[in-house]
């Protein structure tokens, strides 16, 4: 699916989730007036008795609320259905059900007309019902269909208004309710709601949009950068731009380095070189991941991997050695299966700070790590070819990690390139 089309389909599922939840407010609210207008008459029978007399228009009116609550709430449904379903909802329905809607304050208003004088009806309580559809019309999501809610409410108004008139009805006490101008204006008000309530949907609506736009555009960011450095570190630097910033930070550095690997790509063909270095990293960069590392870059024929940035981790050496001792028994595992021909490795593992941050110029930046640190992690994983070992790291992650001495091999002081002070070296495997 195209961006364009899965925003839309967002869209979509955004506004019959709003609908639904338009339909569960009318359906509470109608059923608690129904309730109130029950709990009202019981404490007051006099002056209901008072208003609406002996007739039955109380009980009609009771009826017309009660009906409307019962229609929000099998709308309701229909909406959770259909949202179910993955479905929405055809656009002639969503005109159909805001004109019957509208329609119900135009039937309270017909009913009321029947025991009091039409135009007192008109501008009754009733007439709000008017507004509060109009407003609700907002979570529809719809410029045009809020808008069409408050002219049909128009309308349908002033429609009743001039019937009344011209039936008689004018006779009431104070001359103002006999002027057609009033009910012109009171239309005109309701059009003006719903225009109004147009312009408040098309807003939310194009924020959703632009909230939409704007994941697809991070995610899509995160999926680009995270195949060059990593998702989690994509994901950090995107919420957290400081990181990238510059810092210095405490942390672990893993080389990993496949042995021989030269003389096994001459005597096999790219694409059994590739499905091998596939299926290999595939399996040790799961490993890193599941240990809080990152993969900050791949060296061909190994990676170096970063324990403690951007992502923050206080176990940072201790994770880097046992991603280390996995990613043995993961490669002795792998060989054992046949799906990779006997593979040795070597690794080498230092702990300190090290410089963080987006290195580059203004074109084109990356997320580096630099430093003594990663000089000496890198130092140190070469002398593994001269020792004949596996897993060599230093007495900083030692310290850190909690390994004691007696469970390493210690080799001694090693004077490495790129240091004048020399430094402790252990072998683990």
């Amino acid at each position: 699916m195209n961006p364009a089309a899965d925003i839309e389909a967002q869209l979509r599922s955004e506004t019959i989730v709003s609908e639904r939840l338009r339909a569960r407010m009318l359906s509470v609210l109608f059923f608690a007036a129904v309730l109130l207008f029950l709990l009202l008459s019981s404490l007051l029978p006099e002056d209901y008795d008072a208003v609406f007399g002996s007739g039955d228009v109380r009980y009609r009116l009771i009826g017309l609320i009660l009906a409307a609550s019962v229609y929000e709430f099998l709308l309701q449904q229909v909406l959770s259905m259909r949202i179910r379903q993955g479905k929405s909802i055809p656009e002639p329905v969503r005109y159909v059900n805001a004109t019957v809607e509208v329609s119900i304050p135009s039937i309270g208003i017909l009913i009321l007309s029947g025991m009091t004088s039409p135009l007192h009806a008109l501008i009754s309580p009733v007439v709000a019902l008017y507004f509060i559809f109009i407003i609700l019309s907002i979570l529809r999501l719809d410029f045009t269909l809020s808008f069409f809610t408050g002219a049909v409410a128009a309308c349908e108004y002033i429609l009743l208004a001039l019937w009344f008139l011209q039936d008689g009805g004018a006779t009431v006490s104070a001359p103002l309710f006999g002027t057609t101008a009033l009910y012109i204006a009171r239309a005109l008000m309701l059009a003006g709601a719903g225009a109004a309530a147009g312009v408040i949907a098309q807003l939310i609506r194009r924020k959703i949009v632009r909230s939409v736009k704007s994941i697809h555009e991070r995610n899509a960011v995160i999926d680009l950068f995270g195949q060059q450095v990593s998702e989690p570190v994509a994901r950090v630097l995107l919420e957290h731009p400081d990181h990238g910033a510059g810092m210095v930070r405490e942390l672990t550095v893993m080389f990993l380095d496949i042995r021989e690997f030269t003389p096994f790509a001459d005597r096999h063909t790219p694409e059994q070189v590739v499905s091998y270095l596939n299926t290999l990293f595939e399996e040790l960069i799961r490993i890193v991941s599941r240990h809080g590392g990152i993969i900050n870059q791949f060296l061909g024929d190994g990676f170096m991997t970063t324990f403690g940035a951007p992502l923050e981790n206080a176990r940072h050496a201790s994770e880097a050695v046992d991603s280390a001792r996995e990613i043995l028994d993961a490669i002795a595992h792998l060989v054992e299966e046949g799906r990779i021909p006997a593979t040795r490795i070597g690794i080498g593992i230092h702990s300190g700070p090290a410089l963080t941050g987006n290195i580059g110029s203004g074109e084109r930046k990356q997320y580096s790590i630099t430093g003594t640190t990663v000089i000496l992690a890198s130092r140190i994983e070469q002398l593994n070819k001269q020792f004949q070992s596996s897993i060599l790291l230093s007495r900083r992650t030692m310290d850190l990690s909690g390994i004691r001495e007696k469970d390493a091999e210690y080799l001694g002081a090693m004077h490495l390139k790129g240091t004048s002070t020399p430094v402790d070296v252990f072998r683990l495997a």
